[in-house]
């Protein structure tokens, strides 16, 4: 019984080596032209997790500024919808320049997939990934969706840009910017326990096994 207890816990360790060794670097996986809603995330393994309106996930959190659209005219433009700058009238996140809005998994989890709807494409922007082995990876301009549209600021444009963590999990997303300003909406992927978690229900799991074998053990 112990050996097998003993055997549990260090596979679930050795789970943990294997998240922490992995640190393989984010990339852009996937990016798709107004999907502002994200009717194509569960075909791409995600759910949306904030919205700013009525979805907010009890695994994550935002802090930063909300503005309600449309905005067509002066620092920020709602992100928008089918090529129409107006097209986007529900709560979306605005990065002033020089300020940074932060997306964050809480509760004890970690994400392990991500993708978020971005406005106007600029070459000023920032988002900073912060991984749960204490590294980081930053995009700048053009490299947060790939480089492909260039980035023309054409507040027409919008995209749901998708990452691959390649195996890692991330605790927080920084959005920030130089200029005014970075507009998105529609926050998703996948919110799971994070690794040192799993490790302590594997555990427990095990210990529980190992007593009602015992107490059955005792009663025969």
């Amino acid at each position: 019984m112990k050996l097998r207890t003993l055997a549990a816990a260090s596979a679930a360790l050795g789970l943990m080596a294997a998240a922490s060794a992995a640190n393989a670097a984010i990339t852009v996986s996937l990016v798709e032209a107004n999907d502002l809603f994200g009717t194509n995330l569960a075909a791409n393994g995600q759910t949306m997790l904030w919205d700013f309106d009525s979805i907010a996930a009890s695994t994550v959190a935002f802090s930063g500024a909300v503005w309600q659209g449309p905005q067509t005219g002066g620092a920020s433009a709602s992100p928008p919808f089918n090529g129409d700058p107006a097209g986007d009238t529900t709560k979306y996140a605005s990065v002033a320049a020089g300020q940074t809005s932060t997306f964050s998994a809480i509760n004890g989890n970690v994400l392990s997939s991500f993708s978020f709807y971005m406005g106007s494409p600029d070459t000023y922007n920032q988002v900073t990934f912060h991984l749960a082995n204490g590294t980081s990876q930053t995009f700048n301009g053009e490299d947060i969706w790939g480089g492909t549209p260039q980035g023309t600021g054409d507040r027409t444009q919008g995209y749901r840009v998708y990452y691959n963590f390649g195996g890692d999990y991330v605790t927080s997303i920084d959005f920030s910017s130089s200029l005014d300003a970075f507009e998105f909406d529609g926050l998703a992927g996948t919110a799971v326990p994070e690794p040192g978690t799993w490790a302590l229900m594997i555990l427990g799991f095990g210990g529980a096994g190992a007593m009602i074998r015992r107490r059955k053990a005792a009663f025969a």
